[in-house]
């Protein structure tokens, strides 16, 4: 039984890693805009920047929970968070028992200062 409870769950880890992939395809493909270098200010994040990679860091590792959009799916919408960047570093780190696992091994210092980027940029 235990089996074939861990077949499931790697099926439906796999379809899930396969849908975020397809739907990033979409987002991570440059505009019009974002060829003209446009700003976080028109919704377009420029490349090279730490937000766009943390945008990449997120849909590998946080939109499966949080929505493709950071609209909250399992987890909670990220748009306009008012926790500090140091509080959102711990919870990335930490994770929240029960709620969200822990990064802090996957994750380089740089890459949740990236995550905290690109939170920082969704608006509401």
């Amino acid at each position: 039984m235990l089996l074939f409870k861990g077949l499931i769950r790697g099926a439906v880890s796999g379809l899930a890693a396969t849908g975020v992939a397809f739907a990033n395809g979409e987002m991570l493909a440059p505009g019009p805009a974002q060829a003209s270098g446009a700003t976080k200010a028109s919704g377009i994040l420029r490349p090279g920047t730490a937000a766009n990679r943390g945008r990449d860091l997120f849909m590998l590792n946080c939109a499966h929970c949080h929505g493709t959009d950071a609209r909250g799916d399992e987890g909670p919408d990220l748009h306009g968070l008012t926790r500090s960047d140091a509080r959102i570093a711990l919870m990335i780190k930490n994770g929240v028992k029960g709620e969200m696992p822990k990064f802090g091994a996957k994750l380089t210092a740089a890459d949740v200062r990236a995550l905290i980027a690109f939170v920082r940029s969704l608006k509401d």
